[in-house]
């Protein structure tokens, strides 16, 4: 078979387009996936892959229907993206029969996301069944890559312009101490709260807790979380990285803070304040400049600071231009909590666009902590950029692909 690209070109002209650009979402779909009733379970890595779907009641199922052009059938379809309140997940139906082969051990199916030279976009699909001949392992090697053993479950999602995927000595060293650590089974929490179940694993790997500015394993950073839309741990705030702004005016810390906070009631000012694209109780707000580069930090309209798109950019690859996402099943006994880490997913390629579009949604937040001490000087403890729940931090990755 051809490049991806050509791939891609290929499936666009079935359906009369001409492909620009765009990404492919594989999968290799277990026993429990099917075209119809059941569906086929999408990983909550990819819900940012397929369309919006706002969930306005968790307690209550729903469905949002979308496109697609079905590459086999040659025809647009009308397909039902569904959230189960029970699990809770989401499925994806009305896909091709070809799924519904109970003989075959390992079925694939590959969603295009295509961008056309006309301004227009779509989605297509396509899918193969290893019981009927080389088209499986055709498209299997086309995606995945060479260097990938099967296994049901596994999932990528990449640009159709990257490079094919082969681990390094570094991500095969953090594999081979994953698996150390899922042998072990369900482990008692190592702390409590939220951070326990990220501190328990990398405290099994060996890495002691730090604030540094650098990835955790060599160059890798490790997110942990639960495996499932509404564990626990996906409220939790997680820190990108610090980078406070270029100011526009020279003032001193004390000055600074006068402008940023306000006086409690022993006079002394503080700022901790949560900034987005909304003005705050303090009239702060984040306003992203697209033609000039910048998010601009305005009071009350008024510029005081601006971060230049390159040093996000900079910042963000320094800290997370590889990350491992590391889920894990959460239960509690009667004392404690027990995690068992049971899949990887590596991301790379952080992009400054999907980066931009995570501020504009508020769901990128930037946060003043200072406030004033008795004697006069200024406390500060940084300027962090933060994503307001973990299960977004996947959508800045262009590329991703489950290992484990």
């Amino acid at each position: 078979m051809e490049t991806l690209s050509g791939y891609a070109s290929a499936q666009a002209r079935k359906a009369g387009n001409t492909f620009l650009s765009g990404e492919v979402f594989a999968k290799v779909l277990t026993q429990n996936d099917d075209s119809g009733r059941h569906g086929v379970l999408i990983p909550t890595d990819a819900y940012s892959y397929f369309p919006n779907f706002q969930i306005a009641d968790s307690t209550k199922n729903a469905t949002k229907e979308f496109l697609a052009f079905d590459t086999i059938k040659m025809a647009t379809t009308t397909l039902a993206y569904k959230y189960y309140e029970r699990y809770p997940e989401r499925r994806i139906t009305r896909l091709h029969s070809l799924l519904n082969d109970h003989d075959s051990e390992f079925k694939i199916l590959i969603f295009l996301r295509a961008q056309h030279s006309d301004g227009s976009t779509g989605y297509y699909f396509d899918c193969a069944s290893m019981a009927l001949g080389g088209r499986f392992s055709e498209l299997f090697h086309l995606v995945f890559g060479d260097k990938v053993s099967i296994t049901q479950g596994q999932f990528v999602i990449r640009p159709v312009d990257s490079e094919t995927f082969a681990p390094d000595d570094t991500l095969l060293e953090l594999l081979s101490k994953f698996d150390n650590v899922k042998e072990l089974g369900w482990i008692d929490t190592l702390r409590n709260g939220d951070t326990g179940i990220g501190y328990t694993f990398e405290s099994l790997l060996g890495i002691e807790e730090n604030n540094e500015q650098t990835a955790d394993f060599k160059g890798i950073e490790i997110k942990c979380k639960g495996m499932k839309e509404g564990d626990a741990t996906s409220s939790t705030k997680i820190n990108l990285f610090q980078a406070g702004p270029t100011w526009l005016t020279k003032l001193s810390a004390k000055e600074r803070i006068r402008i940023l906070g306000k006086s409690g009631e022993n006079g002394l000012y503080s700022c901790y304040s949560q900034i987005t694209s909304n003005p705050n109780n303090l009239g702060l707000f984040l306003d992203i400049i697209g033609l000039q580069n910048k998010i601009d930090l305005r009071k009350a309209g008024t510029a005081l600071g601006y971060w230049p798109f390159e040093r996000l950019e900079k910042r963000l690859t320094e800290k997370h231009s590889r990350t491992a996402f590391v889920k894990a099943k959460i239960r509690k006994t009667k004392s404690k909590i027990q995690f068992f880490y049971e899949e990887l997913v590596y991301c790379d390629r952080p992009n400054i666009t999907r980066f931009l579009d995570l501020v504009s949604r508020n769901s990128i937040v930037f946060e003043f902590i200072m406030h004033e001490e008795p004697n006069g000087n200024i406390r500060n403890h940084g300027y962090p950029w933060r994503l307001i729940r973990s299960e977004f931090l996947d959508q800045l990755f262009t590329f991703q692909i489950k290992l484990r």
